[in-house]
């Protein structure tokens, strides 16, 4: 088993090494050569009992030749199928069978119907970090709304640690940061020569295989790599973004969470009313804090 690890490793190093011989036509048709995926795990706060639990999403990172992509399986699979029309079919026909079944049972539920069958997006939130540039692409939406911006890489600025520790088989050393109003403690292998990892977090001699934010509200870990010659996840609906900045999309995101039974009122003109009990009234979970500033 170590030798075939052993081997494994080899075999990646050896990949990612021998990218920049990678033809012009490759470079201007990206095509991802491996793929790790991640566990993002929030510690959700519930407003009612004001304590908080797990709550884990998957991503997927492609990582090709001086560019990656970053998202969520689970919602680019609720995209690709709305824009299919025999994916349309299929989704319009579950949410008629799912109000139907909540029409003869109120204790059914249709979105938790919806969500057992995979038909429900986990997060709209994706970007794509372009290393030639030194910038990152996010796509993102809030209560309706999509939004697009860019940030520079070079707002994250790391601290090398002393601290070593094995992740997956792989060794990794520390990395320390402050990065958008939260400090992060990444781990990154060297034996990986790709300056990526999860979520806007890059930049190291090593993929990153882990990190969490200062206080354990946020964070990463990569559950599996495998090699792979595929093109990036396609991207639907780019037009119908508003092109913003970073930090007013996160105010807006924050209002939300604050104002949520005031929006929703609002949203369906006075139709739905819910308790201001669901309305945030902790402390800011937001997993970037600088636009308060």
């Amino acid at each position: 088993m170590t030798k075939c690890l052993t081997y494994i490793k080899k075999l990646i190093t050896t990949i990612l090494l021998s990218l920049p011989v990678i033809t012009a036509i490759a470079e201007e048709h990206p095509m991802a050569t491996l793929k790790a995926e991640y566990d993002y795990t929030i510690q959700s706060l519930n407003t009612k009992t004001g304590e908080r639990s797990p709550y884990t999403k998957k991503f997927v990172l492609q990582i090709a030749p001086g560019v990656s992509y970053y998202y969520n399986p689970q919602t680019h699979f609720v995209d690709s199928m709305e824009n299919d029309p025999h994916g349309k079919l299929i989704l319009d026909q579950a949410w008629t069978a799912a109000y139907h079944a909540f029409g003869n049972d109120r204790s059914k539920d249709p979105f938790k119907i919806m969500e057992e069958q995979g038909f429900i997006r986990e997060s709209r939130y994706r970007c794509l970090k372009d290393f030639s540039k030194g910038s990152i692409r996010v796509w993102d939406s809030n209560m309706g709304d999509k939004y697009r911006y860019d940030i520079e890489m070079a707002d994250l600025n790391w601290e090398l640690g002393d601290s070593t520790k094995n992740v997956m088989g792989y060794e990794c050393q520390l990395a320390i940061a402050d990065y958008h109003g939260r400090k992060w403690h990444a781990w990154f292998t060297p034996e990986i020569p790709s300056q990526d990892g999860p979520w806007q977090l890059c930049g190291l001699p090593g993929l990153i295989l882990e990190a969490s934010c200062e206080g354990g509200l946020h964070s990463f870990i990569i559950t599996g790599l495998q090699q792979c010659s595929e093109p990036l996840k396609p991207s639907f609906e780019n037009d119908k973004y508003f092109i913003t900045k970073r930090k007013s999309v996160l105010k807006n995101k924050d209002y939300s969470r604050r104002n949520r039974a005031a929006q929703i009122s609002a949203m369906t003109q006075g139709a739905v009313k819910i308790s201001d009990s669901v309305n945030y009234k902790g402390e800011d979970d937001s997993i970037e804090l600088d636009y308060h500033e």
